[in-house]
């Protein structure tokens, strides 16, 4: 794993302090990148001297000044690194960052942002006794938008391969393209989870010529709003922002009711079901079809969908010679839910797919006996991908299905709790059930309850509830 440390250069004051703090890191594993971006002179030269030492894990760029997201984006599709960390260049790392932030990151492959505490510090390097002047908590959200959107600041370490989902680093031009990181922070939490690491990694310093002192609370406030807005325009989100500070509140707009003709298919497998899904008028075009029952073929199915819904359907099932699968969306549409799953029965009647829960050891089980397998429950912890319904902003929001898992089952379980943490909710349909074959007696993959339980232990509010079942689901 190779950390690319990036640093935007204007100023030559501190900055021999930045560059050293990286070079004596404990860990190795990292590569410098600096871009003089038409700063002063005194940087210009100290850029020049560091160049003539030919250090193979450092690499200067120079150019005019373009604004600070835009030189980030240069350095950013310039460097190396598996990882992205950016360095201010008056700011500092502790001599361990790279070494912490390595581990966190081998530790949490799934996480898009990495992000750790800092301490701030006067010009001389003197530690303050100040409180944090920004939150260090997990996102808060409200009907799938995240509310805290100044919860956010240095260290984070971002996921190359999630950086490359976005649109990358972009500000505003009226703010000398300032906004630059709260923006990708928002983009990134849309292809992965933010992850915090409980430590000190980062020197922040406070001086007087700092950047951040030209933009005023006001200013801050209107990049915040700005990017609330543009980010439920993104998702596809159906609200209105109606606050004027952070943290922010929304309220639902109304929008045209979907109905089956909104939706896309995703169809594991071989079977039934893309015919009876073609007998009941749904064309050629709303079908995706995928050779392999796997997360990673799931994951890949939806990235091909357009339409406002998402069916994720395996293709062994029979969904009714009348289209009796319009049902979920009538039921999605009439009860404002945002993923819904129906029960599945064998063809000899018995339930295979009934009212999910998580036991007392935190595994995903489901009732088998069909008076209990009938329950609604609009508050569903979890639902299977066997047949299941999602609207496409949860999609978008959450950055689709974790192909990192390796059973279908649990990628769904994983969608269904990123979903829940943001506010969107989860039906099982009981009283509605579809015929498919009996599935082969078999537990999750013991490394995807592995990952599933790492990854959330930090929200592990979200698989409680559990009353103590007994049949794990294959």
């Amino acid at each position: 794993m190779l950390i690319s440390v990036e640093t935007p250069v204007f100023k030559g004051k501190r900055l021999e302090r930045c560059i050293e703090s990286v070079l004596h890191q404990t860990s190795g594993d990292w590569h410098l990148s600096l871009l003089w971006d038409g700063g002063d002179a005194r940087s210009r030269e100290i850029l020049e001297e560091l160049e003539r030492r030919e250090l193979d894990s450092v690499t200067v760029h120079y150019g005019p000044n373009r604004g600070i997201a835009r030189a980030r984006r240069f350095l950013s599709e310039h460097s190396p690194g598996d990882y992205i960390l950016p360095l201010d260049d008056d700011d500092a790392l502790p001599c361990h960052a790279i070494e912490r932030f390595a581990a966190a990151a081998s530790a949490r492959p799934w996480a898009s942002v990495i992000r750790a505490r800092r301490e701030i510090i006067d010009a001389d390097g003197k530690i303050l006794d100040e409180r944090p002047w920004f939150p260090f908590e997990a996102r808060h959200y409200q009907h799938g938008m995240v509310t805290d959107i100044h919860n956010h600041s240095q260290p984070t370490l971002f996921s190359r391969p999630a950086y490359e989902r976005t649109a990358g680093w972009e500000g505003f031009e009226d703010f000398s393209y300032a906004g630059e990181d709260c923006d990708l922070y928002l983009k990134l939490e849309e292809t992965g989870t933010i992850e915090l690491v409980d430590e000190m990694l980062y020197y922040y310093r406070v001086h007087d010529e700092r950047a951040s002192l030209v933009l005023t609370d006001q200013a801050a406030f209107e990049m915040w709003r700005r990017l609330a807005d543009r980010t439920i325009e993104r998702i596809g989100l159906p609200l209105r922002r109606t606050g004027e500070h952070p943290p922010f509140d929304y309220e639902r707009v109304e929008r045209p009711a979907a109905g089956p003709g909104d939706v896309d298919f995703v169809i594991a497998g071989e079977g039934p079901a893309a015919e009876g899904l073609l007998a009941s008028g749904v064309g050629e075009d709303a079908l995706v079809r995928v050779d392999t029952e796997s997360a990673g073929a799931l994951a890949a199915g939806w990235e091909a969908t357009r339409r406002r819904l998402v069916c994720f359907v395996e293709g062994a099932l029979d969904l009714g010679p009348q289209g009796e699968w319009k049902r979920l969306v009538e039921e999605l549409e009439r009860d404002g839910l945002d993923l819904v799953a129906p029960r599945v029965l064998t063809p000899d009647g018995a339930v295979a797919c009934g009212a999910p829960r998580f036991d007392r050891e935190r595994r995903p089980v489901a009732a088998t006996a069909p008076q209990s397998a009938e329950r609604r429950d609009a508050n569903a912890p979890w639902l299977h991908e066997r047949l299941l319904l999602v609207r496409r902003e949860v999609l978008a929001a959450v950055g689709g299905l974790d192909g990192g898992f390796e059973a279908p089952r649990s990628a769904a379980i994983d969608l269904c709790l990123r979903a829940r943490q943001r506010g969107f909710r989860c039906a099982f349909l009981g009283d509605l059930a579809f015929v498919g074959p009996t599935p082969p007696a078999r537990a999750l993959p013991p490394a995807d309850l592995e990952r599933l339980h790492a990854k959330w232990e930090p929200a592990a509010e979200l698989l409680g509830g559990a009353d103590g079942g007994a049949d794990l689901l294959g």
